[in-house]
């Protein structure tokens, strides 16, 4: 098992107008989303990054920037927002009537909320339907985004969104949910415009959990993954080399490596081995990955002292690999 497995570049896939980024929980999902979207950016790509998150990341990732429902400068052309159910009701519903202060009280009684609770697809039709908005958005008779980045939710609720476009038409067959829910059918089916990307750590749950999303998704929606990133993939010391490092972390003297490690001995020794054991476990799932057929991307691990250095790190990652 090698890493023969993982496409050598990033691939067209990542340049797609909107992007769509969703993964288990922890394996890094906003860091990816976050470099993709700076990629971009500067590139001179007039660039929205999206959150959806009660806790967002964007202020640690880009510091003095603060994360919020309105659309707001981040760096250079990269734009930020944090895309909230509650807030984009309230929106939604004053465009709607016209009426944004009497809308406004409407959306935040609670007899409202529980209503709005009870009606299924409705936390996936409206942050979709936000998407729909800012992607149709013309400046000067060209798009106003260059490319859209969401960083959507998790894989469970990340599924329902997928799932709803055909589910909501299923239901309703006119009016504007219906119309709505085409539209949005339209974008995340267009191949040539949108890129579906599913980000995961090589442990055992996590690929566990990207792999039952790839086949629901596959199975019960016309729409198609056309990445997985695989994050904090650790490195690979050579096949020419391999056969002295294992001697060397089974306890065999080696001047070269031992000098090359100042001392540090029995200690480094012992985490290298861990490291190393480690490397061969995400080798190993990485077949289980493969048996998926979507092309498959490594992002390295990094040791970074905090979130933005992080940020910054797999960012010129990126930059290198087209």
């Amino acid at each position: 098992m090698s890493d023969d497995l993982f496409e050598p570049e990033l691939g067209a896939v990542f340049d797609r107008r909107f992007l769509f980024v969703t993964g288990k929980g922890g394996v890094g999902k906003s860091l990816i989303s976050a470099a993709l979207a700076a990629r971009a950016a500067d590139r001179g790509e007039r660039t929205l990054w999206v959150e959806m998150s009660e806790s967002p990341r964007g202020g640690h990732f880009f510091p003095g920037f603060k994360p919020r429902y309105q659309l707001a400068p981040v760096r250079g052309s990269l734009w930020g927002m944090n895309l909230r159910v509650q807030p984009a009701i309230e929106e939604y519903l004053a465009v709607a009537f016209k009426i944004p202060f009497v809308t406004r009280l409407i959306a935040r009684n609670t007899l409202f909320q529980v209503l709005t609770g009870a009606l299924p697809g409705l936390d996936s039709l409206i942050p979709l339907g936000k998407i729909w908005y800012e992607l149709g958005r013309r400046r000067g008779g060209k798009p106003y985004w260059d490319r859209i980045v969401l960083d959507a939710p998790s894989t469970g609720h990340a599924l329902a969104m997928l799932r709803f476009p055909q589910a909501a038409q299923d239901i309703v067959k006119s009016g504007n949910v219906a119309d709505r829910a085409r539209e949005i059918e339209t974008i995340l089916g267009d191949r040539s415009g949108t890129g579906l990307v599913a980000v995961t750590t090589l442990d055992e749950l996590p690929v566990d959990e990207t792999c039952e999303l790839l086949e629901r998704v596959h199975d019960e929606t016309p729409y198609r993954f056309e990445a997985i990133v695989c994050n904090e993939v650790l490195p690979d010391i050579g096949q020419a080399e391999k056969p002295r490092y294992h001697e060397w972390l089974a306890g065999n003297p080696d001047d070269a490596l031992d000098d090359s490690l100042e001392g540090a001995g029995d200690k480094a020794r012992s985490h290298l081995a861990w490291l190393e054991r480690r490397r061969c476990s995400q080798q190993a799932r990485l077949r289980r990955l493969s048996a998926t057929e979507v092309p498959m991307f490594d992002a390295p691990w990094i040791p970074a002292a905090d979130e933005a250095e992080l940020l910054g790190a797999m960012i010129d990652v990126l930059k290198d690999q087209r």
